[in-house]
């Protein structure tokens, strides 16, 4: 009976810290959805995605009432939207192989879209062999890198 009490109580602790930790992060996502339904024709918005370059950068994917693919980028708090067609650039995919092979790198951490000098571009974090902290960032449509941030 004590063994079932204390399974429950640590099982309960543990959701309920999971809840908290994990609630900035839905908070954030469901005020982005409703900033960007607000401002744009964007309907099934998915895979929201934040950077934090300069300030937070939130991007969310979604289509227009014609099927257009966009994504739309929010910068810090100011709310206001910014749309950019999506597809017709370096998949997630193809952008991860593409830093594997030209980085020598050990752990990707993140790459995720985002605004340089009002373009869409990649911000990519990763981690290279020598244990040291890497950023790129890298056109969208392009693939061309725009700056490199070396071993922080």
């Amino acid at each position: 009976m004590l063994l079932i009490l204390v399974v429950l109580l640590i099982g309960g602790a543990l959701y309920a810290y999971a809840t908290l930790a994990l609630k900035p992060m839905a908070t954030a996502e469901k005020n982005v959805q409703t900033i960007v339904k607000q401002q744009t024709d964007l309907t099934n918005l998915h895979d929201l995605t934040v950077d934090y370059r300069d300030g937070a950068t939130y991007a969310v994917l979604g289509q227009t009432p014609s099927g257009q693919q966009k994504v739309a980028i929010i910068q810090g708090k100011k709310g206001s939207v910014q749309t950019f067609n999506y597809g017709n650039g370096i998949s997630k995919s193809d952008l991860l192989d593409k830093i594997k092979s030209k980085y020598q790198l050990k752990k990707i951490y993140s790459a995720n879209l985002s605004i340089y000098q009002k373009t869409l571009v990649w911000e990519i974090s990763f981690e290279d062999q020598d244990g040291h902290l890497n950023y790129v960032t890298m056109d969208y449509r392009t693939g061309a890198v725009y700056r490199t941030i070396n071993g922080i």
